[in-house]
């Protein structure tokens, strides 16, 4: 029986089947690392979160008024009214640099104090200017004409979570407003999905040293991703040894062993990158055998890898592959508690977090490439993520009638553009191929057209994916 994943049962054409293909060949689980609190922005938390401390951490007033000590006031009238000699501006005696915290008030005092301000150990209550029982009309002092009683006006230490709430919950985005509630709770660093160190490998330029424009397309997406730690590495082909040893005894002039890379140093160049990165994304040329299509029984990589490309049933962008590197430390065990939608507990089960790299082949040209990215890649590094999909795939309608393939989803360049109704109009880019550049220019999404024999009329509303 497959895992059930986070994968919505609608979407286009049975694009579910080629996401659960996808994970079941990835590295099992979702590494996580500890790290402060000013590293984790825009980050997703691997765990729920327990406050560490109670908040508020003291007692605060709920509102601008005058703080004072309930005690004093309780045979305070009208007709007794408590009559108040001392009394403090909380901003006056900041610009005096006098600290309110060490003024003495263990007489009847009064000490005005902004909103959610912390009170004064010796005073416990606050009342609103504008209370009747507050009298101010007297300069020389002032007038409590009624009993307060305690904790009137006060937010109480510990009444919005106490040390041991859960604050915040597994898989969420950490935003610079989530981290006012961690500073609150004491959180001084937290347990974060791993963020990938990504090595992309350049192999299409076999005959120069600059990298291909394919690598470089696939670092900046990254970069727009939020992909910080990314570097690109030139590989050329792997040699066809018995080939290149038979012209190389017949002095063939046209022999360069500096446009290929032999089996030896193919092998060590990988072992190497598996053990320092945790994803890589190999860009080669379509149906190369001298990529990375021979070395999936290699040593250096797990067994279990997938042994074919997965034809993915888009056009362009037809394979992908995906290899796992060995273990770079042993397989972690969790047991996790298990609840139904209700919150009622149903059992528990082990979660097996392995860690290892991910090899993605992405083969083809910078239209196969981009469409490998933004179809399939961003979910491999957003897997973590349980409402992925939510924001993936939109709706909106075609512009013109689009002919499809009978047994192949296209995926086009789009231009997608948002009603004052709320819907999306999908314009198609007339110009589809990866030698023009009005794809590259003018698109904005891609437009997914499923397969079938019938012509799809003007007006439809297609699935695509935002971009850019």
């Amino acid at each position: 029986m497959q895992k059930k994943l986070p994968i919505p049962d609608n979407l286009p054409n049975h694009l579910t089947d080629i996401f659960y293909h996808i994970n079941i060949n990835l590295p099992k689980g979702d590494l996580k690392e500890t790290v402060k609190l000013d590293k984790v922005i825009n980050q997703v938390n691997a765990s729920d979160v327990y406050a560490l401390q109670d908040y508020p951490l003291h007692n605060l007033s709920e509102y601008a008024g005058w703080a004072l000590n309930s005690e004093t006031t309780q045979s305070a009238s009208k007709d007794s009214p408590l009559l108040i000699t001392h009394w403090y501006y909380w901003g006056q005696q900041l610009y005096r640099s006098i600290n309110p915290y060490k003024l003495d008030l263990k007489t009847p005092s009064l000490l005005e104090i902004p909103a959610y301000t912390k009170l004064p150990e010796s005073l416990d209550s606050v009342i609103a200017e504008q209370d009747e029982r507050l009298d101010l009309s007297d300069t020389e002092a002032k007038k409590i004409n009624g009993s307060i009683p305690a904790m009137h006006g006060v937010i109480p230490k510990g009444s919005i979570f106490k040390q041991g709430d859960v604050i915040l919950k597994k898989d969420e985005k950490l935003t610079t407003e989530k981290l006012i509630v961690l500073r609150r709770a004491g959180i001084k660093e937290l347990s974060i999905y791993k963020n990938p160190k990504i090595l992309i490998i350049s192999m299409h330029s076999f005959d120069k040293e600059e990298m291909s424009e394919e690598s470089l397309y696939v670092k900046d997406v990254l970069k727009t991703w939020g992909y910080e730690q990314v570097e690109i590495k030139s590989l050329k082909p792997e040699r066809f040894n018995a080939a290149f040893n038979n012209l190389k005894k017949d002095n063939d002039p046209a022999l360069d062993d500096s446009l290929t890379t032999s089996r030896d140093d193919y092998i060590k160049f990988f072992e190497e990158q598996t053990s320092n990165f945790d994803v890589i994304l190999c860009c080669t040329y379509q149906n190369n055998r001298s990529s990375l299509f021979q070395l999936e029984k290699l040593p250096i990589f797990d067994q279990s890898s997938m042994s074919s490309a997965l034809n993915t049933r888009c056009m362009p962008a037809n394979e992908i592959k995906i290899l796992k590197g060995q273990d770079r430390t042993p397989p972690s065990r969790e047991t996790v508690q298990i609840y139904d939608e209700s919150g009622n507990h149903k059992g528990m089960r082990v979660v097996v977090t392995e860690d290892k790299a991910t090899i993605i082949n992405l083969p083809g040209d910078i239209q196969d490439i981009a469409i490998l990215m933004h179809a399939f890649v961003k979910y491999i590094l957003n897997k973590h993520i349980s409402d992925f999909f939510d924001h993936a795939y939109f709706k909106g309608k075609t512009d013109i009638e689009i002919v499809p393939d009978v047994t192949n989803r296209k995926l086009l360049w789009g231009c997608y553009k948002a009603q004052e109704n709320g819907e999306y109009v999908l314009e198609i880019i007339e110009q589809q191929q990866s030698y023009q550049i009005e794809p590259f220019v003018k698109a904005n999404c891609i437009v997914i057209v499923p397969f079938q024999e019938q012509t799809i009329a003007k007006g439809t509303d297609l699935y695509f994916m935002k971009i850019g």
